[in-house]
């Protein structure tokens, strides 16, 4: 059994309910709990539409490779087109940490390489998982997130990811 932290992000379309529904398919996997939703700024290209993004938490018997490969299902299935970098997204989901583990292969690198450096990761998963530890820096997601150099704007809105039917 694993217990892993998934992002989510969308900034075309209906954002909110992009959300939602990975969310709800991501809760097929195992037991899920969700962040708030967190209006954010889109990074690499300022004329991206601005993106929600929320973190999952869950624990599953998927083998890391399984749910890395049921996560990219879950955004082929959604409809996401993987054009290159910076390119708007229906929705993206980066597993981000598994708890007490590194791991690497060509394909995923966990923790997720710019989790310490971006905001719009660190924020909802900090909510869910303050006091986990990040296994390479050593350093409690809650401190990252303090000396996290990441200036982009991040806001919680009202809604929180919910199992809805």
């Amino acid at each position: 059994m694993i217990q892993a932290y998934i992002s989510l992000g969308s900034n075309i379309g209906k954002r909110d309910e992009n959300l939602q529904i990975a969310f709800n398919m991501i809760s097929k996997l195992g037991e899920v709990k969700g962040s708030h939703i967190y209006k954010t700024e889109p990074w690499g290209r300022e004329d991206l539409p601005e993106f929600l993004n929320a973190c999952v938490f869950i624990r599953t018997n998927c083998s890391i490779k399984d749910l890395f490969f049921n996560l990219c299902f879950i955004e082929e299935k959604m409809g996401r087109k993987k054009k290159g970098k910076w390119e708007p997204r229906i929705i993206d989901l980066d597993l981000l940490l598994i708890k007490g583990i590194i791991f690497k292969t060509p394909k995923l690198v966990v923790p997720h390489p710019l989790l310490r450096e971006r905001n719009f990761y660190l924020e909802p998963l900090s909510e869910i998982a303050e006091e986990e530890i990040e296994p390479i820096s050593g350093e409690k997601i809650k401190n990252l997130l303090l000396k996290s150099p990441d200036k982009k704007k991040v806001w919680k809105t009202g809604s929180i990811l919910q199992l809805r039917e």
